[in-house]
Formats: structure tokens, C-alpha cells, sequence
């Protein structure tokens, strides 16, 4: 069996080697980090309008149907980006589905951008196998698709909420907090 044995030169090079490294940044514990803090803000976030970003974009779903501007008027949006290899996006397909059930006779829209490059049809099946029911816009081209490059969502998760008037309200609201913001929303109706 082979022994290791350091000579006295090695005991100096490896101080110099830690003091060289510097000591370790102290964190204060002021709690969880904001959201997604590591993503670029979309236009939305300073002041745009979803009927200004979204104007000249006629995107279609896997059901065919083509979105455009006119069919947000009026009504309370949530634009959901994600993928299918996105385990955060996931765990909100329920209170998607919640939202969906408790406002969609309300005039709230949910399209949910799908971020994937994969096939059309294996994005039908995941949808069928996960019983998404909302719409999903996919191109086929992930992040380089145009509703993605307009809002500038370079990776899943990003949510955008808007409201009747199409001002954002909301970024990134999931789980509770987006069942909290619909809840304020819809409680003037």
C-alpha cells in the first residue's frame, strides 16, 4: 500500500493556497431569496401592456386555434411559460387546474407557452397523460419562439398575471399567491 508523505515545502504552499482563497462570504439569514431573481425582467414588468407586446402576434395552441390581442380584451390573463422537463412548472398544474375550474366562466384565460423543442404530438400526448385542460402555444423552437423573445422568458418557470385592463399585476405568482392574487381580482366581479 502506497503512504502519503508531505514534505515541510508542502505545508507552506497549501497555507498560501488558503489564504489565497480568502475566507468564505458570510450570508446573513434574512430568509428565502426573491423569486427567480437570476431572470431578466420582462418588458411587462415596466409599465407595458399585454395588448402592446402581444399586438402584432397571432400564435396557435396544439388545438389549432390562433391567439391574437382581441381575444384578451376584457378579460383577466395568465400567461404560464414553462416545459415539460421543468419539475416547478409541474407542481403548479394543479393550481392551475384549481384556477382554471374556479374562474374560467369568469373570463380568465390561462395559456400556458410551452418552453419545449420536442415533437407537437409528444406534447398532445404529455398533455393528455398530465390532464392539462387549459390551452398550450407551442412552436417548437423553446425559448427562440416568438411569445418567448416578446416577453423576453429565456426559461420556464415565468408567469405573467394581467388584469381586465391588461396591466400586469403579477410576476411569477404560483401556488397560493396566484390563488391569492385571482382572489383579489375577481372579487370586484
Amino acid at each position: 500500500m502506497r503512504r502519503l508523505v508531505f514534505s515541510p515545502r508542502s505545508i507552506p504552499v497549501a497555507m498560501l493556497t488558503l489564504a489565497l482563497c480568502g475566507p468564505a462570504p458570510v450570508v446573513p439569514d434574512e430568509g428565502p431569496a426573491p423569486a427567480r431573481a437570476d431572470k431578466p425582467e420582462s418588458p411587462a414588468s415596466h409599465g407595458v401592456r399585454l395588448a402592446d407586446v402581444w399586438a402584432d402576434l397571432a400564435a396557435r395552441d396544439l388545438d389549432g386555434r390562433t391567439w391574437t390581442a382581441a381575444d384578451f380584451q376584457g378579460r383577466v390573463v395568465l400567461l404560464d411559460f414553462w416545459a415539460t422537463w421543468c419539475a416547478p412548472c409541474l407542481a403548479d398544474f394543479p393550481h392551475l387546474e384549481r384556477a382554471r375550474a374556479g374562474y374560467g366562466d369568469r373570463d380568465l384565460v390561462i395559456l400556458a407557452i410551452s418552453l419545449d423543442r420536442s415533437g407537437r404530438d409528444d406534447l398532445r400526448s404529455f398533455r393528455r397523460r398530465q390532464a392539462v385542460t387549459w390551452p398550450v402555444l407551442f412552436d417548437g423552437v423553446g425559448a427562440a419562439g416568438a411569445v418567448p423573445r416578446r416577453f423576453q422568458v429565456e426559461y420556464p418557470p415565468r408567469s405573467l398575471l394581467f388584469d381586465r385592463r391588461g396591466r400586469l399585476v403579477a410576476v411569477d405568482a404560483r401556488g397560493h399567491t396566484l390563488d391569492a392574487a385571482l382572489r383579489v381580482l375577481f372579487a370586484a366581479d
